[in-house]
């Protein structure tokens, strides 16, 4: 089913009207997930809730570019007055509003699918903690003006390479969202993923040659190194976790401090959540 949403390009499908929504491009160079969403419209789905699967941002998928005006993932929750970005993001978030909602991206600094949820809604935590990923990250605090202030959602984040695998694993995890919320048929993938608070960003110091030591999600000892820069290493003051750690993922970041909160669920509502 086709209607006018506006700059949104939206394939509505099962026997009622959209109950559940399934997002791709944001990020219009974010390819596995936009390839995850248009494989899932022609896909045949024994759906038994009103689903709909959203391109975000047509313009800049068609342009294979992150954004036209302005990241839309950056000017939640929009203007409808606003620029093209700004236009989409109101757009969104009157679409959203009052549905369960999964929203896929990508990238550069971790291969490994993890989940991006905001503490704000704790049912998000709830939603994040059956899907088939080994980590879900809490980002209040920083970059509140992404896609999670519109409504329950639910971002996962891929590997950024716009390879077959890369693309069968955004699908897989749209499926799985998709069963966790009752619309697909059959039980989610078992799961039982690491809790983790994204908090302060990692600086980028200026140089020309940059290397990152140990991975994300790997604890960093306070009195360590955990990146150099033009072969002079930087040594972590306090313990973290790296999140969204890379060498060329920002132009000014390496990415951001994570603090594990909880090794499960009822660890995470039981310190984390009380304590919030």
């Amino acid at each position: 089913m086709q209607r006018d949403f506006g700059l949104l390009d939206v394939t509505i499908r099962g026997p009622k009207e959209p109950e559940v929504i399934v997002i791709g491009g944001v990020h219009g160079d974010e390819r596995s997930g936009i390839r995850a969403v248009r494989r899932l419209r022609e896909a045949d789905l024994d759906l038994q809730r009103g689903v709909a699967f959203v391109l975000a941002n047509p313009a800049a998928i068609e342009a294979d570019k992150r954004y036209l005006d302005s990241d839309l993932n950056r000017v939640f929750p929009g203007d409808p007055d606003g620029d093209r970005e700004e236009r989409i993001a109101a757009q969104l978030c009157e679409l959203i509003e009052g549905h369960t909602t999964l929203s896929l991206h990508a990238t550069e600094s971790e291969p490994t699918p993890f989940a991006l949820i905001h503490s704000s809604r704790p049912q998000e935590f709830d939603l994040a903690s059956e899907l088939p990923v080994p980590y879900v990250v809490d980002h209040w605090g920083v970059n509140e003006q992404t896609i999670t202030v519109c409504g329950l959602s639910v971002e996962i984040e891929l590997a950024s390479d716009d390879s077959e695998e890369t693309a069968v694993t955004a699908e897989h995890q749209a499926r799985a969202f998709l069963k966790r919320v009752d619309a697909l048929p059959g039980e989610p993938s078992d799961a039982d993923p690491e809790y983790f608070h994204m908090s302060e960003p990692v600086p980028k110091p200026s140089g020309t040659c940059y290397e990152l030591y140990g991975e994300n999600f790997e604890r960093v000892p306070a009195g360590t190194a955990y990146a150099s820069v033009d072969g002079t290493d930087l040594i972590a003051d306090e313990s973290f976790w790296p999140i969204m750690m890379s060498t060329h993922g920002y132009e000014d970041l390496f990415g951001y401090e994570g603090h594990k909160i909880g090794e499960s669920l009822t660890e995470v509502k039981e310190t984390w959540l009380d304590g919030d």
